[in-house]
Parts: C-alpha cells; sequence; structure tokens
C-alpha cells in the first residue's frame, strides 16, 4: 500500500490542483446574493457550477444543485466550518457534535451510520475535484482550511456515482478554492469576541509574476479562544477550547494558452474541544433499562465536572494538483490529491469528579474516578483523475479514469477503567486498546455524453466501473495478561504492539474484500419557455462495503458487511419569476442493504457499535430552493434572498427494522437568508444580513433502530451589521441571535448543546482581485 500511496504521490507533485473552476459574472452594485445574469436583462441572479464536472448554468443541470458564491460566504459572515454551512445549505442535515467530528446527510443518505467509526462517508466530500474523505474522526465532511479562501461551495443532491464514484449515495459536497490571479490584490480580517475572548486573523496576498508566466497566492489564518460557554467547575478553566492555525500556499504557471498547471498545498493545526464537554446525561430513550445511563446532571448544560481534559487535536497536510491541456481532440484534464491527516481525541466518558455521584451502572465504573475514552486517526489518501472532454455541436462527451489510495490506523484506548466489576481500586493497568488497520486500493473508469436532440431537449447519460480492494488488521490488546506482564507501554503505543509484547494482543483479525460495483445515470432536460425547464432523471450511487473492527473484541460481531447502494428518481422545474429563480424537485431513494449501526454487549460487559445490513428502504420528499432579488423602493438599495425548504420521509421496508424511519434525518429542513445592501453617506455603505436554520421531526441518530430518541426542534438565527468604504469593511456579528439554549444532538442516554449566542467584531482591508466589485 505504501508503493501505491508513492506512486500516486509523485504524480500530485508532478501534476500540479483539482478542477472545478467556477466563471463569475458579478454585478459592479452588489455583492450580496449570487454572481448576476448575463443572458439576458430580464434574467435573474445565474449561477456557473461544476456539478457535473463541467462549467454549466445552474439553471441547465438536472439535478438539484445549490452554488453558494464566495460573495454569499462572506455576507453571512464567512465560513469556517461545516455548522456555519448549514446555515445556507437547503436539504442538508448537520449532525452537530459540537467538535470535529461533524457530518452531514442529504435527504437521509447514511443517516442510520452517522458518528459510528469505521463507516465511511454517504455524502462525496470533494475538494477541488478530489475526493478527501476517509477515516474514522474528522474526516467525513471539510475541515477548516478546507473552507478557507473559497471561491464557492457547491451541493448536488442525489446520487452521484456514475461520475463521482464511492460515496455518493446522498450527493456531492464539494468547496472549490480561490485560484492565483494575473493582478495584485491582497487583503486581511480580524476578528474579535470579547464575551470569549476569542481572536482571528487572516490574511491572503495575490501577485502575479509575468516574466516567468506564473501567478502566485498566499493565505494565513489563525483563531484562538482563551474562554468559552462550557465551565469544568472541577478545574475551574473553560473546556470548549480553540486554537488554530492554517497556512495556504498556491502558484499557477500558463506559459502558453493550450497549457495550464496549478498547484495548491496547505496546513493546519487545530485544537477544539471533545464533544463530551457540551453533553449532559439525559434519558432520551424512555424504554432504557436504569442501569444503562448515568446519574442526572446537577449543574446544567453550561457547567460540568471532570477530572481530566477533553480535548480534538487534528493536523490535516494537503497538496492539490492541475494540468490543463488543450489536444486537437479536446481538454485533457489531470487532477491529483495527496492528503494527510492525523487526529486525536480524549474525553473523560465518566464525566465526574472525585465526590460526584456513582453511576448505577457497575461495569463503568473507573478507578480514582477518571473514565477515559481516546482515539487515534492516522489517515492517508492520494489520488489521480484523468478525463478527456470533447464534442462540439449536438454531441458532447467525457472519458475519465481515477486511481485511488487510502491507508488507515484507528486506535480507540480506555483508561481508568477498573479490571472487574467488584475492583474499584486504581490501577495504572487498568487500561485496554483496540486497533484498526484498513488499507484501500481503487480503480474507476467512467464516461458520459450529453446530446442536444432538438432546440429545447437534451438528454445526459453516464456510467462508471469501480474496482475497490480492501484489507484490515484489526486486533484488541489485553489490558493484564497475566502478574508478570505488564501491557501499559503497548496500550500507549497500540500501532507498535508486536514489536513490543506480541503476547499483548488478545485476538486478531486478517480479512481482504473486494468490490466491484457499476452505477449508470440518465437524465433528460426539456426547455419549456426561456424561464422553464423542466427534468427527470434516474441514477445509482452506493457506499463501500468494509469491516467491523470490534469483532476481535466480540465473537458476536460480524467481521464484514455488505456495501450499501441507493437508486434514486427525480423530477423537477426549475423556472423564473419575479425577480428570483426557483427549482422545486421530487425525489424517491430505493436503498438495498441498507447500512446501520448496531450496538452489543461484549462477554467483556463493554458496549460496542458495529455495522450491520438490514435490508431495504425507502425515502422520498420534495426539495424547493430559490434565489433573487426583493424589488424596494427607489434609494433604498438591493435586497436579495436565498434559501430553501426540504421535507422528508422514509421507512424500512425489510429485515429486524422493518417499518421503522431511517433515523438521523429531520422531517423538515428550512433555510433562510437575506441580504440588503444601501449607499448612506459619499462613498459609505451600509449593510445587513441575517441568517435562518430550522428542523423538525425526525428520530436523531442512534443505534438498533427503534425511533424513540426524537430529534430536536431546531430555530437558530444569526445576523450580521456593516459598513464598508473602499478597502475597509467593518462588521458586528451575531452567531445565535436570540441566544436559544439549545440541544444541537440527542443521543439514547445524552443530549449535546449548541453555543449561546456570540458576538463577533470584525475589521476587514482589501485591494486589488481581493477588493469585491461593490467597493472597487
Amino acid at each position: 500500500m505504501k508503493k501505491v500511496l508513492c506512486q500516486v504521490a509523485l504524480v500530485a507533485l508532478v501534476s500540479g490542483s483539482a478542477s472545478g473552476q467556477v466563471k463569475q459574472a458579478q454585478d459592479p452594485a452588489t455583492t450580496s446574493g449570487p454572481p448576476q445574469a448575463t443572458r439576458n436583462s430580464e434574467s435573474p441572479d445565474t449561477v456557473i457550477v461544476t456539478a457535473r464536472r463541467r462549467e454549466e448554468m445552474v439553471q441547465d443541470v438536472p439535478a438539484a444543485v445549490t452554488g453558494l458564491s464566495g460573495a454569499q460566504l462572506q455576507d453571512n459572515g464567512g465560513v469556517t466550518d461545516i455548522k456555519d454551512l448549514a446555515f445556507m445549505l437547503p436539504g442538508v442535515a448537520l449532525v452537530d457534535t459540537g467538535n470535529i467530528n461533524a457530518e452531514n446527510n442529504i435527504r437521509g443518505a447514511g443517516g442510520g451510520t452517522a458518528r459510528t467509526g469505521g463507516v465511511e462517508s454517504p455524502i462525496a466530500i470533494l475538494r477541488d475535484g478530489a475526493s478527501i474523505s476517509g477515516g474514522n474522526f474528522g474526516g467525513r465532511t471539510f475541515t477548516r482550511t478546507d473552507l478557507f479562501d473559497a471561491e464557492r461551495v457547491e451541493v448536488t443532491r442525489g446520487p452521484q456515482g456514475a461520475l463521482y464514484g464511492v460515496n455518493a449515495v446522498g450527493g456531492v459536497m464539494q468547496v472549490i478554492s480561490k485560484r492565483p490571479d494575473d493582478e495584485f490584490g491582497t487583503s486581511v480580517a480580524g476578528s474579535w469576541s470579547p464575551d470569549i475572548e476569542r481572536f482571528s486573523f487572516d490574511a491572503i496576498v495575490n501577485a502575479p509574476i509575468p516574466e516567468a508566466d506564473l501567478a502566485v497566492r498566499l493565505g494565513v489564518q489563525t483563531a484562538r479562544k482563551d474562554k468559552g460557554f462550557f465551565y469544568n467547575a472541577y478545574t475551574r478553566e473553560y473546556g470548549d477550547i480553540e486554537d488554530y492555525k492554517g497556512a495556504r500556499g498556491s502558484v499557477k504557471w500558463e506559459p502558453t494558452d493550450f497549457f495550464k498547471a496549478t498547484l495548491i498545498v496547505d496546513s493546519s493545526d487545530d485544537l477544539s474541544a471533545s464533544n463530551t464537554i457540551k453533553s449532559v446525561n439525559s434519558v432520551n430513550d424512555p424504554t432504557l433499562p436504569a442501569t444503562s445511563y448515568g446519574p442526572t446532571d446537577i449543574d446544567g448544560p453550561f457547567v460540568y465536572q471532570a477530572n481530566t481534559p477533553g480535548y480534538a487535536k487534528r493536523t490535516v497536510n494537503n497538496a492539490l494538483g492541475e494540468i490543463v491541456v488543450q489536444t486537437p481532440i479536446g481538454e485533457l484534464t489531470s487532477a491529483s490529491l495527496l492528503r494527510h491527516r492525523r487526529t486525536r481525541t480524549d474525553s473523560d466518558f465518566d464525566q465526574s469528579a472525585p465526590g460526584y455521584a456513582m453511576p448505577p451502572f457497575p461495569l463503568a465504573t473507573c478507578a480514582s474516578r477518571s473514565c477515559t475514552l481516546g482515539f487515534v486517526d492516522d489517515t492517508e489518501i492520494a489520488s489521480e483523475d484523468i478525463r478527456l472532454a470533447g464534442g462540439e455541436g449536438a454531441l458532447t462527451w467525457m472519458l475519465g479514469a481515477n486511481f485511488a489510495g487510502r491507508q488507515m490506523e484507528t486506535a480507540t484506548l480506555v483508561g481508568g477503567r477498573t479490571t472487574s466489576a467488584t475492583n474499584l481500586n486504581p490501577s495504572p493497568t487498568a487500561n485496554s486498546g483496540s486497533v484498526f488497520k484498513e488499507e484501500e486500493q481503487q480503480t474507476g473508469v467512467f464516461g458520459t455524453a450529453s446530446w442536444k436532440a432538438t432546440d429545447a431537449l437534451t438528454v445526459d447519460g453516464a456510467l462508471r466501473w469501480t474496482r475497490a480492494e480492501k484489507k484490515v488488521d484489526a486486533y484488541a490488546i489485553v489490558r493484564q495478561p497475566s502478574a508478570t506482564v505488564d501491557c501499559s507501554v503497548a496500550v500507549v503505543d497500540p500501532f507498535n504492539v508486536f514489536t513490543i509484547n506480541p503476547t499483548c494482543v488478545r485476538s486478531r483479525n486478517l480479512d481482504q474484500q473486494t468490490f466491484e460495483n457499476t452505477t449508470p445515470s440518465l437524465s433528460a432536460r426539456y426547455e419549456i419557455t426561456r424561464s422553464l425547464r423542466v427534468f427527470a432523471s434516474a441514477a445509482q450511487g452506493y457506499r463501500s462495503g468494509g469491516f467491523n473492527g470490534n469483532a476481535v473484541s466480540d465473537p458476536n460481531i460480524a467481521p464484514n458487511y455488505r456495501p450499501e447502494k441507493n437508486t434514486a428518481l427525480e423530477a423537477g422545474a426549475k423556472f423564473e419569476a419575479l425577480g428570483g429563480f426557483y427549482t422545486l424537485t421530487a425525489f424517491q431513494n430505493q436503498m438495498d442493504d441498507l447500512l446501520v449501526t448496531v450496538d452489543s454487549i461484549g462477554p467483556d460487559g463493554v458496549s460496542r457499535n458495529s455495522r450491520f445490513n438490514a435490508g431495504k428502504a425507502k425515502s422520498y420528499g420534495v426539495d424547493f430552493e430559490n434565489f433573487g432579488r426583493i424589488g424596494v423602493p427607489e434609494g433604498w438599495g438591493r435586497l436579495n434572498y436565498f434559501g430553501g425548504v426540504n421535507w422528508l420521509q422514509s421507512q424500512i421496508k425489510s429485515g429486524p427494522y422493518q417499518g421503522r424511519e431511517i433515523e438521523g434525518s429531520p422531517e423538515w429542513t428550512v433555510t433562510a437568508n437575506l441580504n440588503w445592501r444601501k449607499p448612506i453617506v459619499g462613498n459609505w455603505v451600509f449593510f445587513a444580513s441575517t441568517a435562518y436554520r430550522g428542523q423538525r421531526g425526525g428520530y436523531t441518530n442512534t443505534v438498533n433502530i427503534n425511533n424513540q430518541v426524537a430529534m430536536p426542534d431546531l430555530d437558530i438565527f444569526n445576523a450580521t451589521l456593516g459598513i464598508e468604504k473602499g478597502p475597509m469593511r467593518l462588521t458586528v456579528e451575531a452567531r445565535n441571535l436570540f441566544d436559544e439554549t439549545y440541544i444541537a444532538l440527542r443521543d439514547p442516554t445524552r443530549s449535546y448543546y449548541g453555543d449561546p449566542r456570540e458576538i463577533r467584531f470584525t475589521l476587514a482591508w482589501a485591494l486589488g482581485t481581493e477588493l469585491p466589485a461593490s467597493r472597487n
């Protein structure tokens, strides 16, 4: 596997950043809302996206697609994580763990296995055209570095296996980075949140080097929080810490009109809170016996007691390369990725200090009342994507292939647990560990064709074949096999246990499997008028099969599971009216071998999760999305809006959970955004924006699907006010505007709380290419 990674890494370094460039036609009067139309003066805002690996207007894509421009992201306070994006992406459900392990699902895809170790993301997560998801912890959505200096964000709902391969069951989320420009520009921005003593700083410089046919772009980003919202009464410190540092460099070389190479390299170091800091014991599943949950929290949601720190630390190093060559038969693109991510989390999972009430479940007792749970995840990803696009007139086509390698090492470490239910004495050997190592080699070949049958009718088809070879090495480390053998060092360094002391290994599972999938898609678009189009599509997506690492500790857990496949039908309309653009889509998903999470108690009395193919399932619903401009009296500036509503129903049709809903997706999700700009005095401009995220219904992600834990209802608002003149911009932003105390996520035995209101002041300055058109 190392050889494969090295080979792909070499291609990446030679190639130079993945595809997904976006062209924008920006209205000089405003930066609020999507880029303005160029088709005709009556058309509303138009967005150019690359959802189908080629540039096209969102109006022409036969699917439900959302495109967010960099201006939209800025006018809504900027984006640092997936939680910020959840206010702007209709139909995307956020699994908000409160830390780096957050993730998403779309239209219910993946709802049954979110937050479970070893499970692939149900959404294809792309950075500039290259897949970046993978690994157990902190690898199922964008990192802060991925969202830094973004040109735009795109989301395509519905399975996209024909174009993007594995794990595109629910759709595709893609962030596209800004490329080096041929003109000079620079920007700096600093933010301050006084209540929690949080400071952040960004700086970007873009510089052309004409004599070398080069353009260079450099950026740095940092954030630190010295206080917080969640206070540890035992240590007398705030637990929801933040310490982030990131840097990016990119270079574009364009020596001729037919050749261009781009390379983007970035690195980041991120320290944040463990999700248990934001949790309280709560009996959310009334069917649970009293011995399965902890004591009632006496301190409330924002004060807790823990005698060990809880944190999540993640480092990411990323290299993206792209070469584009214009050939006599079409455009040849080589896109490459090399990514390394290391994550470490530690939690005090008994959430208690000395003197705190003992829990009623004896198997969870801890030596010195100090139970800690830690995870280590080390993931390397390398990929190469080559495609040739050509054709003209009524027929265009694309042929491509991709090669990917992934190596993942994950360890689960338990510290402080006693060796039996009755032995409560402190013990330095009261620790255990389990290790899960996985290697994967993936090869895919795909082709697409678009045929303009008439002036009004266009038919598109795509087909992809994928082969994935997976190997696993999973084992458990015994706490203390005998009075003369000490395994404490092996637990601390679990990846090298066979070198340290192989007698510490309790059991081992070596396995390998090969999965092959063929995923087609077919769609048609009919233009009834220039402002009304209808479309229909049928497509497939699948999520990879894999291995249950916990099988080495519990013989009742199946060692592996099969792929999950989703076949989707979709029909909709895209139309323009009253200064706005609207998309209305009805969809149905048929899932085979639905992957869910199950929980079991092993022979040692420890609860463990594993993956299980539950059977067939069906979901259906409606998406509605719109963006545009609201007419206001002359002299009152511009008022733009965008948002959407998603309604979802689901049911498991066979297997042990037949008749129940798929868990993890709300029945209703709503997003709404308003952006207003108005010149006031001289060259000064006042602007304001508000963003809303709401959800209703559904059941939370849990285990052994029983539809007992209702998802929390949410009504969260953000708001921004500001003024700008030329290069200067000053804003005040309120996150969680009305200071709602809300539950972000529920487990059967815990509730996880969201942050109270944060007031943030930002001063920004920009010149040249970094100055939005409205301030130029």
